[in-house]
């Protein structure tokens, strides 16, 4: 008997707040190649995974109940009705035995899986609660096959009773132990019941049509449930790589619109969210304002610290500048070199500001020594800011150009300060 482990039903949040399953661990996923390859005879799944193989039968019985509990109700009254015109005189002997003790239980029974078929609890628990159900309807109908009374009506029975063996063996999607459970329970029963009413049983019949054509259709049952199994598992590992896949498309995705070296969103990303947000702006007539800034005479600080070093600024500069914001709608990008920029949708022009101030301050908090800077000791920003409420005589690109504009008179002016261009 095979024994798979359970996955890890545990979640990874994703930088958008998805939640996305984990990835089947890699032991796991080779037990699970190893049973495949190898095909026990008898499989069985342990913990989680035999947990949603369970579930995975129970939706089937769900919506097979949920179609076919009226067809089923409706075929036993055709049954019913067929046995009672027929055999009238067999249903109604030793005191109406057959009708009392064989179709009205099997009716009470139908109706009662009508009314609670649809129930929670019922659906979770399906097998368990099917065993008893099925295990007297089989037994009220083998009792009515083995009655002396009309050898027709008993025939009739036979069929009747070969009939709900298959419906309870492929159609109510119990596993293989607990079919065999209610195949044995319902011969069991059957048998105590007729040496009570002390009758004589053809042990050749019962055993010819119960016994050889309940072990027939065992055995079908388990070859089946053994390759719904094998399919099971092959449907963990596609549902594993799908996971993969999606998890690796994420990832380019991400490394496609991040910035290697600042892990801001890249030009890319920002050029993309820009035009996103500019079409909302004019669209809801609301404010968005840019701020550019440039890492004040970052080419010296590269000749004096080399390359490395200016690496680390540049790192450290834009985490500062990320961290200003507070808004998680606004995005700060590296827009090349030492350029970065921030764009602040639905923001007038006292909030870009206090945003420009804001990014300053952080900066000076941050203090990293710049030995050739002509403005300060260390590492400083200039910042360009415009701002407008779009319509159809502005375009994006003048609206650029206008940061840039701003931007170079901050340099004019002295560095290390905002300038606005509106």
């Amino acid at each position: 008997m095979s024994i798979v482990s359970s996955p890890t039903k545990a979640t990874t949040e994703t930088s958008n707040g998805e939640n996305l399953p984990q990835l089947i661990s890699p032991k796991t996923m080779a037990y699970i190649h190893s049973v495949l390859q190898e095909r026990p005879l008898f499989l069985y799944f342990e913990n989680d995974i035999e947990s949603r193989f369970y579930a995975k039968r129970a939706e089937e019985y769900r919506r097979l109940v949920s179609v076919g509990k009226l067809i089923f109700f409706i075929l036993f009254g055709l049954i019913a009705t067929t046995a009672i015109k027929i055999f009238p005189l067999a249903v109604m002997a030793d005191d109406q035995f057959v009708f009392k003790y064989v179709l009205a239980p099997i009716g009470g029974l139908l109706l009662l899986v009508m009314l609670l078929a649809d129930k929670p609890f019922f659906q979770t628990n399906y097998q368990w609660l099917a065993t008893p159900v099925s295990t007297i309807i089989l037994s009220c109908v083998m009792i009515a096959s083995l009655t002396t009374v009309d050898s027709n009506f008993a025939q009739h029975a036979t069929y009747d009773v070969m009939i709900i063996v298959i419906i309870i063996s492929f159609g109510l999607r119990v596993q293989f132990p607990v079919c065999l459970l209610i195949i044995c329970l319902a011969a069991v029963t059957t048998i105590l019941a007729t040496v009570s009413l002390n009758w004589k049983i053809d042990w050749f019949k019962f055993l010819h049509y119960y016994g050889l054509g309940s072990a027939t259709t065992l055995i079908i049952v388990g070859l089946i449930e053994r390759q719904d199994r094998f399919a099971f598992l092959q449907e963990i590992i596609v549902a594993h790589q799908t996971v993969e896949l999606d998890r690796l498309n994420r990832a380019l995705d991400r490394v496609s619109r991040e910035d290697p070296l600042t892990s801001l969103a890249n030009r890319r990303a920002f050029d993309e969210h820009m035009h996103r947000e500019w079409e909302r702006a004019k669209r809801d007539q609301q404010g968005i304002a840019l701020l550019y800034m440039d890492v004040d005479f970052f080419k010296l600080y590269n000749d004096t610290y080399g390359h490395n070093i200016g690496d680390v600024c540049l790192r450290r500069v834009a985490q500062t500048i990320k961290q200003a914001l507070r808004r998680p709608a606004d995005l700060a990008a590296r827009y090349g070199g030492e350029e970065f920029v921030v764009l602040l949708p639905n923001t007038d022009i006292e909030g870009a500001i206090d945003v420009a101030q804001r990014i300053l301050r952080h900066i000076d908090a941050l203090a990293l020594p710049h030995s050739r800077s002509k403005v300060a000791t260390y590492v400083t920003l200039s910042i360009g800011i415009t701002y407008l409420i779009p319509n159809n005589e502005n375009t994006l690109s003048a609206f650029l150009a206008k940061a840039d504009a701003a931007l170079y008179k901050s340099k004019e002016n002295g560095r290390h300060q905002y300038q606005l261009d509106i």
